[in-house]
Order: C-alpha cells, then structure tokens, then sequence
C-alpha cells in the first residue's frame, strides 16, 4: 500500500512508531500529519477552541481507504460537537464531517477503488474527521466524486445530500423520480437557504416535489427562486398559514421553535421529519387526532450502528454524482476559505455560529497535485 512520501517525521518509540520496536531498541520515526482539532469544549472566542495539531496519520483498516483531503466543508454538527463533547483522554478531537480528496491508501478488503480515485464522504460522527490532511473513512459510506466539480465545490454537498435524500426518500416516502404520489405529497420545508435545505430545494426539483420554502431574508428569498422552490414565506408567516396544510414537512432547522406549528400545520395521516436535536419536552399528543408521524433523521445513522444498509450512503452519493455531471444538482458551495490551520476553522466556526448561511462554506485543505502523495 502506498502512503507517500513524509512530509513531516519526528521520533517515537512503542506503539506509536511504524513498524515494530524491539523493546529498548532504537528509535523509530513516524509519519505525521498536520490537523486541526481541540481538547476541551470551549467558545470559539476563547484560546484553544481550535488548535493547530500534529497527529500520526492513520492506517485504513481493512474497509478503509486514506484519503488525502483537499477540501472539507462546515456543518452545523460541527459547531455542535465542538460544544458538547471533548477530546477522550487528554487526545485531542479532530472535526470535519463533508470531505473530497484522492485516495492513497486501500484497506485489504476494499475492491470498489483504487489509488488516485478523487472521492468525497461525509464520514463517520465516532472517527476523526477530516479537518486534517490525511482521513481514514469507510469505503462503503465514500463515492468518487463528481468529474465536473473540483473538490471545493465537491465537498459542499456529501452531508447535505445525504442528509436531504434521506429526508425526501427514506423518511418521507417520496419517489426518487417524478411522480404522481410526489406531484401530489406537497412539501412544507424550514428554512430553505441553508446548506440542507439547499439541497432539499434542488432534489424536490428533479422529483417533481412542490414545495413551499421559509426564508426571510431577501437574499434568502432569492436563494430559494432560484432552486425552484414553488413559494417562499417568510418565517414569520408560518402563523399564518392554515391548519392542516401540508401532507408532509422537512424541518432543516430549530426543531424545539417549530415543534407546536408543524403539529398544527401537517395535515391528517401526514408525517413530519426533524434533523436537528430537541432540547425540550413537546406534547406528540397533537398529532394523535390526525394520525399523524414524526421521524428523526440523522445522516450518521447507518455508519452509527454499522446497518445491514450502510452500504447504501455510499449509492446515494454514487446517484448525486450523476446527477451533478448530468447538470440536474449543482453543488451549494457559496464562501471559501483556504488553509489548514486554526485561524482559518476559527474564522469558519464563527461564521457558521452567526446562523445565517446561504448555501455552504468550504475550507480548501490543499491544491491537488500541489505535492507528490
């Protein structure tokens, strides 16, 4: 298997060394890699909410493929996870779940890729993510990634896209093709601009899905147009549309706001799907009357418990890509910022705490071909 050259080596002995190590024989030297990553749960405003690390680079196990990451893109989970869970043990915690690189390494039972195949993946949430140079990731959750976008506007869309589709078409039981059921299952989606709903937007346009988009924001408004959302309201005016209204609702947004008007609004024998955690007690006893459903979906699910269907994240983003090349989806990538260092997560972070994104920010990690992998 092909690892590269070093880009960085410093001395180690035990474990941490590559290969074997007598004990007190002599020092071994190990690949390194630079990251990004933190210690303690902190605000970004403070020292250390994101520090610049050097960490051993990974060895893919046997369904793993290495992939040197060219470009990674912020998510709410990062955010999230930057505030609620610390690194394990003094080691520090490396973020990053949206990812496009080129594969340089292959675990043993791997045959679907091979070394230089350009990949994007979302990852796993229980593995080091991949604001680092170099990323393990399972191969049956990872895709080659789309020939007509380069791996910044790549990397803008596996989450999202997984997350959308999963929503739409395994949550929601729309047809991931046009439809008379999809014609006439119109969608309610909060918060439209945004990264997910962005992508929401676009495959409710490729499954003939209407859909009703919230913004409030002009450029939000706008954002939503032009994915071909069938209206836009403004979030303010949820108050005011009617009971009952709409057979299906996607909140890609603030579950505990919406909670009480989703109940209200989601018609009878209807269902409504949530992304994003609740953090406080609601009364489901309202959609009892309207037999109606509520489902959870977290794109890291199958990866989570390592389903019998795993596999199928890595056919979803395998379907995105066509669809990408096929100029149906167009990739959500609207800020970039380039770097692997702290200052640039930093900047990243902040801007994502600010909540009001259109689309989705990219990190470039590095330029591909920029050094011999």
């Amino acid at each position: 298997m092909h690892l590269g050259h070093l880009d960085s080596e410093r001395p180690v002995t035990g474990s941490d060394a590559y290969g074997t190590l007598a004990a007190g024989g002599p020092v071994a030297w190990r690949r390194a890699m630079r990251a990004v990553g933190y210690y303690e749960s902190l605000p970004i405003s403070e020292a250390g909410a994101l520090c610049d690390i050097d960490l051993a680079r990974p060895e893919p196990d046997a369904n793993d493929l290495l992939v040197a990451v060219r470009a990674t893109a912020l998510n709410p989970v990062d955010v999230k996870t930057r505030l609620s869970k610390a690194g394990a043990d003094d080691e520090p915690r490396v973020l990053g779940w949206d990812a496009s690189g080129e594969v340089v390494g292959i675990g043993a039972s791997v045959t679907d890729f091979e070394i230089g195949d350009a990949v994007w993946y979302a990852g796993d949430i229980n593995r080091p993510g991949s604001n680092a140079e170099f990323q393990c990731v399972d191969a049956r959750i990872a895709a080659r990634k789309p020939d007509s976008l380069n791996h910044v506007e790549a990397a803008a869309m596996p989450l999202t896209s997984l997350t959308a589709w999963e929503c739409l078409f395994d949550r929601l039981g729309y047809d991931a093709e046009p439809s008379q059921h999809n014609q006439q299952t119109p969608l309610l989606l909060i918060n439209g601009a945004g990264g997910l709903g962005s992508m929401v937007l676009q495959c409710c346009r490729f499954a003939g899905i209407p859909v009703t988009a919230t913004a409030s924001r002009e450029s939000s408004r706008k954002w939503c147009l032009k994915l071909d959302a069938t209206d836009v309201v403004g979030h303010e005016e949820i108050q005011r549309l009617t009971d009952g209204s709409f057979p299906r609702i996607l909140c890609a947004h603030d579950t505990d706001a919406y909670f009480a008007e989703m109940a209200r609004l989601v018609a009878p024998q209807g269902l409504v799907c949530a992304v994003a955690s609740a953090k406080q007690k609601h009364d489901i006893q309202a959609l009892m009357a309207k037999s109606a459903g509520f489902v959870w979906e977290l794109m890291f699910t199958r990866s989570l418990f390592q389903t019998d269907d795993m596999a199928k994240q890595g056919e979803i983003l395998r379907k995105v890509a066509q669809l990408v090349d096929s100029a149906v989806l167009q990739t959500t990538l609207t800020e970039e910022l380039a770097g692997l260092s702290a200052t640039t997560f930093i900047k990243a972070h902040k801007r994502i705490e600010q909540g009001r994104m259109i689309g989705k920010l990219v990190v470039r990690i590095s330029e591909q071909g920029d050094r011999d992998m």
